[in-house]
């Protein structure tokens, strides 16, 4: 069937990949435009350019949704680019040079000896903006808003909102057709984040893998990443088996095994002082990074040599 477009409103589009059931994103304005996530290698990532190019000559900027290889290797396709993330460039190559041996041992062992050599001929492009709490990117008559989204899937994930359009692309928070990934997760934190970020009700969620859903849809998967926080909490306080966890866990017994093995990590620092997590967050004695309730600053012809932090002067929009 091939890769193809699905639009999701004016000037929005998924790109739905067959490699991983892969979503990526693109969202116009009248004055540049935004790709979000490259694709699992450069090859891969030269026609999603390419196809890129079939619907708007503007100049973009990427957006990179966290540093899982499948999200990013792509960018070298692209050429020079304001690249945004929340993790460092320093972090995306180390963790990229681990992925790449991984994934291409792999395909190899499925025999996929082209993919193989594709993801070790990709050119790594580590990000060169960093997001610190919410910014948002004026792309010529729409913003869009890049959103740090705390400690969930992993410890750098980063959602894209286009108020506008009623959009939420984000990236592997949620996954459809497939059990959501633990692997480098925090389960307690995962389903409040989600809850947050689904607070502004988008019409369409756009998840990292598989088609687009709408809010009801994301809903009722922060609903079951709860169910899956309370049974780790359970099995920490001894009231359930691991065992018996497993057994009834609402992704399957392997998920929830490995969600527990997430929870036996050493806690997270608590938030900033001066920012309020929500309520279920604190009843629940979950410490959410405060960046999650930042305030948004618009940035029109962002310096990518300046981290945007929120709260102080060097965070400022440049003028």
């Amino acid at each position: 069937m091939g890769d193809r477009w699905v639009e999701l409103a004016d000037r929005v589009w998924v790109r739905r990949c067959e490699e991983l059931d892969l979503s990526l994103g693109l969202v116009v304005g009248d004055d540049s435009c935004l790709v979000i996530d490259t694709g699992v290698s450069a090859e891969h990532g030269y026609e999603f350019a390419t196809a890129v190019r079939e619907l708007t000559p503007l100049p973009w900027q990427i957006a990179y949704t966290h540093d899982h290889f499948d999200h990013w290797f792509g960018t070298a396709a692209f050429g020079e680019s304001a690249v945004w993330a929340v993790a460092d460039g320093a972090r995306f190559l180390s963790v990229g040079d681990v992925q790449r041996r991984r994934w291409a041992a792999k395909y190899r062992l499925q025999r996929r000896e082209e993919a193989a050599r594709a993801i070790g001929r990709s050119r790594l492009v580590p990000p060169n903006c960093r997001v610190n709490g919410a910014i948002g990117l004026d792309l010529g008559g729409r913003t869009v808003v890049l959103r740090q989204a705390g400690l969930a899937h992993t410890d750098n994930d980063m959602v894209v909102e286009v108020p506008d359009a009623g959009v939420l692309f984000a990236g592997d928070l949620l996954e459809n057709g497939a059990p959501p990934s633990y692997g480098d997760a925090f389960p307690h934190h995962w389903p409040q984040v989600v809850e947050h970020l689904l607070s502004w009700r988008p019409r369409t969620v756009v998840p990292g893998h598989g088609d687009p859903v709408d809010y009801w849809w994301a809903r009722n998967q922060a609903r079951d990443m709860a169910e899956v926080s309370r049974l780790c909490a359970e099995v920490a306080r001894g009231l359930v088996s691991a065992e018996e966890a497993a057994a009834h866990a609402p992704f399957g017994p392997e998920t929830m095994r490995i969600a527990l093995e997430r929870t036996r990590l050493p806690a997270p620092p608590v938030p900033r002082a001066g920012v309020a997590a929500p309520e279920a967050a604190r009843t629940a004695g979950v410490a959410l990074d405060a960046a999650l309730w930042a305030q948004v600053g618009v940035y029109e012809d962002p310096d990518c040599g300046v981290e945007p932090m929120q709260g102080s002067d060097e965070g400022q929009p440049p003028s």
